[in-house]
């Protein structure tokens, strides 16, 4: 046979791979084998095993007519036979070149899911059974399954290949855990993050490492992750080597891998233990007892596990850290797997059987003209509609993604085929509609939502935001995403004017209608509903306990928000009216809000404690310039902050760190920020990701928590407080109600700028106590966001036994 094989692209990647190595095996089988496709990293492999490589023209948008035409050309000037595109705009090119030119044309699809505009009268390989039996079950009838292959001869152990490794990395003989990954923010960062956290817990007990090959778009947030681990160790245990042409010596100088798809088949080839990684929490070892679950969803897993991820991966990897035994039993066993079902020979008879067969098929008239014509004018009409969608997604703001990668069918269906029910651990989820974007500074519905995920799977509804203002931002994301495991964020955009009069309630609707399209296309019950956002009105469509919740007093503080009181006003009368129980941060807040109206409960904001708890042992971040001792402000600087109070502070000639973004939107409060920035003892940082905060916390001796006393801030609950004493340092703090509620005397609550000013030096000067901060830290425990989520989950199921138990359950 004469085979052309066109890989989708030529960067490094294991579906190319694949099809340059099965290439190869073909040729090597006595078959003519030509690559084609534009030039990139995996030309030099190409020639490298004897093939030619055939360069493809600039294909523009895709699926390309003028590569079509080439491939057409190439068949008829070298009298190609089998057209394989490897993923799908590769597969439609070579089905239009097909039509063009009377070639068999095939498509293999090596990702998790198969686009469903490839047409149906195409034959089609996957990677797994599982995908295979939902394409026939979709009426898919020429799909068949080849496994991604291995060459066992180019991947085998090779201690002296891992030596020089580790010597290169500085490993040394540590215990050492290694993941070949793109960094993509898609399906691979939420394993290599909880991986960085899992090794980083164990690395205080032992001498553990974690090698990171690859690079990609995520690979930021994974150096942040990794550096914030090394700093609280005091040593490399994280290491990031970046992209590696070969990386076969770092799969030789692991004890485990950690990987997903054929980086973990590669991985399996070195006689490593293999921990599979997937999303949603999921990591399990291969074993006698997984490997038929392996074999049917592939090399990935979605969720499962009823522990958080850290704490499963954590002791998933202590565990063998000190079985050597076990370690070379299960190296064995995986090196075995490989041999017997994956070796490379095996996998290009495979593919040999299936061109023979595709072709006795063709010349038994299964490419009748009229069914061909009626697959294609079907596949043609399902991608006008993906296109459309794409496009409007991109006029909309939002980012497009490929769905048919970050939408893994294991994602989706469960071991039977059926339906998923996604997200919804026990069938049902919490639809929280927030105040704020995810994206935006964490706050109390971000903190509470995270935690809410690890037990009760959470739908999150953005507030909708204007195409215009996302394009503006930098924030076009797609409708549905899932930033962390538990919990889709669904993110409403609409058009510019969002808070016009005659707009304002269109676009409430809008994101309303977002959210029961993502409920019902998940197939998931309502197990309550918690309203965050003043102005979103409670969706008529769910059944289910209604909580309505203000982490501030949107009334009084409309203004500063930008709203109008008399809105915010009628917003929250409808929402109190709709409501079954009304939850606030404050007490004050909660006697505004329920005024004997509804049921009304407090919620106090918590803290992250584990985040800060490591604080002593930190490095402070280094964009700190100022000399210490440094008290410090940690969050955002607008019309809130007390700046008569912050003068004092900075008048008295101590250090003053400001860290956090700034908001202010009166001229006078913007002129006061810059007069007080410019001062020689003041340093201002801009906004700053979570995970980073502790470097800063670090820095201070002091936290201060500054704000007027308005109305507003009278009904508010500053986060900063609690996370200061979690981070062991001693808090000052305006007396303020939601401060005193604290009862405690580990804030100090001052009424007066002079006041806030001297107990600041007075802390400043105090020796240092750990029996102090112990104190601190333990009584920054007892308000954990973990124990508010808890509470909140009691109120939804009160608010769904009737009126007037809430307050009865709560005493």
């Amino acid at each position: 046979m004469r085979i052309l094989t066109y890989p989708h692209d030529l960067a490094l990647g294991g579906s190319q791979l694949n099809a340059i190595e099965l290439s190869a095996a073909l040729r090597d089988r006595g078959h003519e084998v030509v690559v084609y496709g534009r030039p990139g990293a995996l030309v030099d492999t190409v020639r490298s095993l004897g093939l030619e490589f055939l360069t493809a023209p600039d294909p523009g948008r895709r699926p390309s007519p003028r590569v079509a035409r080439d491939l057409a050309g190439l068949v008829r000037e070298r009298r190609i036979d089998v057209l394989h595109g490897y993923e799908w705009p590769p597969g439609l090119e070579c089905n239009l070149a097909g039509r063009l030119s009377g070639a068999l044309s095939m498509t293999t699809v090596m990702s998790m899911s198969v686009a469903p505009f490839l047409p149906r009268s195409m034959p089609v390989v996957v990677g797994t059974e599982q995908i295979a039996d939902a394409e026939r079950r979709a009426g898919r009838h020429r799909v068949r399954v080849l496994e991604p292959p291995v060459d066992v001869v180019a991947n085998q152990p090779d201690d002296a290949l891992g030596r020089d490794f580790r010597v290169r990395q500085g490993i040394g003989d540590d215990f050492t855990v290694v993941c070949v990954s793109r960094l993509a923010h898609q399906l691979k960062l939420e394993g290599i993050l909880t991986a960085i956290d899992a090794v980083g817990r164990l690395a205080a007990a032992a001498p553990v490492r974690l090698v990171v090959v690859g690079d990609g778009p995520a690979r930021a947030e994974v150096e942040r992750r990794a550096d914030l681990v090394n700093v609280r160790t005091g040593r490399p245990v994280v290491v990031l080597p970046g992209a590696i042409d070969d990386p076969r010596p770092a799969y030789a100088a692991a004890d485990v891998v950690l990987g997903m798809g054929g980086s973990a088949l590669r991985a399996a080839a070195f006689g490593k233990p293999l921990v599979v990684q997937g999303e949603g929490g999921f990591f399990r070892l291969l074993t006698p007892e997984s490997l038929p679950d392996f074999l049917w969803t592939g090399w990935y897993g979605y969720g499962g596990a009823d522990r958080p991820p850290v704490d499963l991966l954590a002791d998933l990897l202590a565990g063998l850290a000190v079985d050597e035994s076990r370690r070379r039993d299960l190296g064995r066993f995986s090196r075995a797997v490989v041999e017997q079902r994956f070796a490379l020979t095996e996998a290009a008879a495979r593919q040999e059987a299936i061109y023979d067969a595709a072709l006795r098929e063709r010349r038994r008239g299964a490419d009748r003209a009229w069914t061909t014509l009626a697959a294609d004018g079907a596949a043609a009409g399902r991608f006008a509609d993906y296109h459309l969608r794409r496009c409007l997604a991109r006029l909309r703001g939002r980012r497009a993604a490929d769905d048919f990668n970050a939408q893994p069918l294991a994602r989706r269906v469960d071991g039977s085929g059926e339906r998923r029910p996604e997200p919804g651990r026990d069938g049902a989820a919490l639809l929280y509609f927030a105040g704020a974007p995810w994206s935006a500074v964490t706050g109390t519905d971000k903190h509470l939502a995270g935690e809410l995920a690890r037990t009760r799977d959470v739908i999150w509804i953005d507030p909708p935001m204007s195409w215009r203002a996302r394009r503006r931002r930098g924030l076009q994301v797609p409708l549905v995403t899932e930033p962390i495991p538990g919990l889709v964020r669904v993110s409403t955009s609409c058009v510019p004017g969002v808070s016009r009069p005659v707009l304002r309630r269109l676009t409430r609707l809008h994101a309303d209608l977002d959210a029961r399209r993502v409920v019902r296309d998940r197939g998931v019950a309502i197990a309550g509903v918690v309203v965050s956002d003043p102005e979103q009105r409670f969706p008529r469509w769910v059944d289910a306990p209604r909580v309505y919740f203000e982490t501030d007093d949107f009334v009084a503080g409309a203004e500063l928000l930008g709203r109008s009181a008399g809105y915010a006003r009628a917003c929250r009368r409808r929402n109190v009216a709709d409501c079954d129980v009304v939850v606030a941060v404050t007490q004050d807040l909660v006697d505004v809000l329920a005024a004997g109206r509804r049921p009304g409960l407090v919620l106090p904001n918590g803290t992250d404690a584990e985040h800060y708890g490591d604080v002593a042992r930190i490095v402070a971040a280094p964009e700190v310039l100022l000399a210490g001792p440094i008290a410090g402000v940690v969050g955002q600087l607008n019309e809130r902050l007390d700046l008569g109070s912050l003068d004092a502070v900075a008048a008295t000639g101590a250090s003053l760190l400001l860290v956090g973004p700034r908001y202010e939107e009166c001229p006078e409060t913007r002129a006061r920020l810059d007069a007080l920035i410019a001062r020689p003892n003041v340093q201002w940082i801009d906004r700053q990701p979570f995970e980073r905060l502790p470097e800063f916390m670090a820095a201070l001796a002091v936290g201060l928590t500054p704000y007027a006393v308005t109305d507003f801030n009278r009904a508010s609950f500053p986060l900063k407080t609690l996370e200061y004493l979690a981070a062991g340092r001693p808090a000052v703090s305006t007396d303020l109600p939601a401060a005193r509620a604290l009862e405690t005397d580990l804030v100090e609550l001052v009424t007066t700028p002079q006041e806030f000013a001297s107990r600041t030096l007075a802390l400043l000067s105090a020796p240092p106590d750990e029996a102090l901060v112990a104190r601190r830290q333990a009584f920054a425990r007892q308000h954990s966001w973990a124990e508010r989520a808890r509470r909140l989950e009691q109120i939804v199921a009160l608010a769904g036994s009737g009126p007037g138990t809430d307050r009865e359950g709560d005493r």
